[in-house]
């Protein structure tokens, strides 16, 4: 099988997961929740005030927290449904499919009791995993692998402007990482195949978030939340090219770049309903402008090791990602046990943005459904604990992308993971 420039670029350029470990979706490349109530109630909390990981979601519901607060949470996860098959390889199970997502977040009142400040570290999205051992259309096995990730900074600043009506601003700084391997080690010159390997590209990147909470009725409260897009940099990197089937060996390009990955704008508006003294109800719709933010990815490199004019002395690749847009709804819901005891759960239904002809297996699928429960406990005046369990459903399609070298493709998703949260209050 011969594969064109615009071949190799679409598997060079299918990463995305989470800074060196393998990484999953939620809605798009973004993840589903940030911290257990968000998670817990699948993110059903634009409107639903208490966690300091508003910052990121609604700085405006930053000031309903009294006093002070920091949250921080760990999430190991398994993508048990990550897998490949195609007519080569029989349902090649991800090499690496564990994880972990950080997340750390703080909140204070500020000069005066409406202002709020509160600022966090968080997991904002990524893709990615890893298949070592693929059989090739080159009669080789290989590597076949990416990862992709975002981590977040925020700093926000929420005002009550009156007892109904609180505002909120935040301002994201942003660091994303990427490498990929393509079959590294096969080089092909008859079929036009010289094997990739990307490194260290990474950069900073700035964007910003507002919202607003209004306190409609005493039982009902309504909240809205926008971002700007964020336009990942992912530069300074090193792009390695396997020449050995035409006696040149493994050249490496410096100052490669990687650019048109971005996190989209998106707006959402949501309705929480306090049903009853101890349950509450929650709802929300969210719009991402995906259609807008992965478009076409171009992959640069020049400055080769080598003059030798068989090698190209500069690289420039390019894969059409063509995501759609999604709106996703997330219903949750909070129960009160007793004055300790909170039991939260909620469901998130979004399209996958990845269309069919660019799928690959490390843009594979997004999930489309999830499913998710958490528990939260108040040991005392100052210190909960949580828990929350997050389920994304096992599913597979057939990628249908004539810009890989597989034939009678499939890829496979699905993803378990359990957060645990410790929080303080003074």
């Amino acid at each position: 099988m011969k594969l064109t420039t615009t071949g190799r670029a679409a598997v060079l350029l299918s990463a995305c997961g989470l800074m060196g470990t393998p990484a999953f979706a939620g809605n798009g490349l973004n993840v589903t929740g940030v911290g257990s109530q968000s998670l817990g109630m699948g993110s059903a909390d634009i409107a639903v005030p208490g966690s300091t990981t508003a910052v990121t979601i609604n700085p405006a519901n930053l000031t309903q927290i009294p006093g002070s607060r920091l949250d921080a949470s760990v999430e190991p996860f398994v993508t048990y449904g990550f897998s490949h098959s195609d007519s080569l390889n029989e349902r090649q199970k991800s090499d690496q499919a564990y994880g972990t997502l950080l997340n750390a977040s703080y909140s204070r009142k500020i000069l005066r009791p409406d202002l709020t400040f509160g600022i966090g570290m968080f997991v904002a999205g990524g893709y990615g995993t890893e298949y070592e051992d693929l059989n090739t259309a080159f009669g080789t096995v290989d590597e076949y692998s990416a990862i992709f990730g975002v981590t977040r900074m925020s700093t926000g600043l929420g005002w009550q402007v009156t007892p109904q009506l609180s505002v909120g601003a935040a301002f994201n700084v942003s660091y994303a990482s990427i490498r990929q391997k393509l079959f590294p080690n096969t080089s092909n010159a008859e079929a036009g195949f010289f094997g990739l390997r990307l490194d260290g590209a990474d950069g900073v990147s700035y964007n910003g978030r507002i919202g607003l909470l209004y306190q409609l009725s005493p039982t009902i409260a309504i909240g809205a939340s926008y971002a700007t897009i964020n336009k990942l940099k992912l530069e300074g990197g090193e792009l390695s090219v396997n020449y050995s089937a035409i006696d040149q060996g493994v050249v490496r390009y410096g100052e490669a770049r990687v650019t048109g990955f971005a996190l989209p704008q998106d707006f959402g508006i949501g309705i929480a309903w306090q049903a009853t003294p101890k349950w509450l109800i929650s709802t929300e719709v969210t719009w991402l402008d995906w259609s807008g933010a992965a478009k076409n990815v171009r992959l640069t490199a020049r400055d080769p090791e080598t003059a030798n004019a068989d090698v190209p002395q500069n690289i420039e690749l390019v894969q059409a990602l063509q995501f759609h847009d999604q709106f996703v709804l997330a219903i949750g819901t909070a129960y009160d046990v007793t004055d300790r005891l909170r039991l939260l759960a909620g469901i998130n239904i979004a399209r996958n943005p990845v269309p069919d002809e660019n799928v690959t297996p490390t843009i594979n699928l997004t999930q489309e459904l999830e499913f998710d429960f958490g528990i939260r406990y108040t040991l005392s005046k100052t210190w909960e604990i949580a828990t929350a369990v997050q389920y994304q459903p096992e599913k597979s399609e057939f990628a249908e992308n004539p810009a890989q070298p597989f034939t009678n493709a499939r890829d496979g998703y699905g993803v378990l993971g359990l957060l645990f949260e410790v929080s303080r209050r003074w």
